[in-house]
């Protein structure tokens, strides 16, 4: 007799002890628009658990999902995510309840059996699964950076494997879903981003992660939890107001335009100097030709003609002093040396009384005033030419 209970204690501690690694048993799933009877064949093949299941009612049911060595019960948990579709597990039978709206509860109310022992009432009350625990548990609300939140069903050892975080990303003033936000983890490299709803899911090994959110317009912030099983997260970002300084925009054709003085051109010695000269000398008066109105005399001369005037009606004037003669050496060479020009002024009409004298234009040549602080100078070698300034203080500033 006693070898008789001996083998029946044995046989239903096997028989737990497989319930038991049946449910811990991980599975690799790859789904592409699979309709019911495909998921569940592939599932019963791979878990070895039986379904039960109204395939009428799943017909709008379709599957995409790929996942490796995860269990069970997160395989049913990430296909029916967001439906209206439950699934119930229990383990000591090997059996899968799929329903559509509620879920097929295993345990009865207390008292139901008025003469159950303890043991029976143990195996009728024998829980779903930790994922459909957590399923029916409220997201936990991450609004600040400095808590470490938990996430799952806790637990006093962390089980090892991969579980499904899901959850929104909201605006924490409005309540409005933050669409497009990217949800990035440090220690696995995963980088997810948020629906048109601010919803969000991703697969991430179980223990304590740091995440880190963007946001368009929102300010960037992270996160940090334990994960223990299948759970939600809900997050929460502020938006950033970036403020600007003022940006003027100014141009010379709009200062023409507004000021009062008409027919004048103003060129200063950056212009001057990017204009292609004759042997890459920069020559000012070669490039006053190419200002409207201005037509040379001739060939191997200087001089200029404004408007129809001719050119002794021009008054040419540096610093103030009248050039009679802009030019040297049969005209190829201009008076006026480059380096200590600063800008150069060109009246074609509405003369200012200042400068009398002449009826066609005045051409103001004004040199720079020179380095009050420090020594410096330059030095040009050409084909015809060389030239060399040196430029200071006589006495510091």
């Amino acid at each position: 007799m006693r070898k008789i209970y001996f083998f029946i204690i044995l046989l239903l501690a096997s028989k737990a002890l497989l319930a038991q690694n049946t449910t811990q048993k991980t599975i690799s799933v790859n789904f592409n628009q699979a309709n019911i009877s495909e998921f569940v064949a592939d599932l019963e093949t791979k878990s070895g658990y039986t379904f039960y299941v109204d395939t009428a009612q799943f017909d709008s049911l379709k599957v995409t999902l790929q996942v490796s060595d995860v269990p069970l019960a997160s395989i049913l948990h990430m296909a029916f995510l967001n439906t209206n579709y439950n699934y119930t597990i229990i383990p000591s039978a090997s059996q899968v309840f799929l329903t559509k709206g509620k879920a097929i509860k295993t345990r009865l109310a207390t008292g139901y059996f008025a003469k159950s022992t303890a043991q029976e009432q143990e195996i009728v009350s024998n829980p779903v699964s930790d994922v459909n625990m957590d399923k029916e548990k409220p997201a936990a609300e991450a609004t600040t950076e400095n808590k470490l939140y938990e996430v799952g069903v806790k637990t006093d050892n962390i089980r090892a494997g991969k579980v499904v975080l899901s959850g929104y990303v909201k605006d924490v003033r409005s309540g409005e879903s933050i669409a497009g936000a990217v949800i990035y983890v440090a220690n696995s490299k995963t980088v997810v981003g948020t629906d048109q709803f601010g919803y969000y899911t991703i697969t991430l090994p179980t223990g304590r992660h740091t995440i880190t959110i963007h946001g368009l317009g929102m300010r960037d912030t992270h996160r940090q939890f334990i994960l223990y099983t299948d759970g939600r997260l809900n997050i929460e970002m502020q938006e950033q107001v970036t403020t600007l300084k003022e940006v003027k925009i100014s141009a010379d054709k709009v200062a023409n335009v507004r000021r009062s003085e008409m027919g004048v051109n103003k060129l200063d010695i950056k212009s001057i100097k990017q204009v292609p000269a004759v042997f890459g000398e920069a020559d000012i008066l070669r490039v006053v030709l190419t200002l409207p109105g201005v037509q040379s005399v001739g060939e191997a001369t200087t001089g200029f003609n404004v408007r129809g005037g001719s050119a002794d009606q021009n008054l040419i004037l540096l610093n103030g002093a009248t050039i009679y003669n802009p030019s040297h050496f049969f005209g190829f060479f201009s008076a006026f040396d480059p380096d200590i020009v600063k800008d150069v002024e060109l009246y074609k009409s509405s003369i200012p009384e200042k400068y009398g004298g002449r009826l066609a234009s005045v051409l103001e040549v004004n040199d720079r005033e020179g380095n009050k602080k420090n020594f410096t100078g330059t030095a040009g070698i050409g084909l015809l030419t060389s030239r060399f300034n040196i430029e200071g203080p006589i006495i510091k500033k």
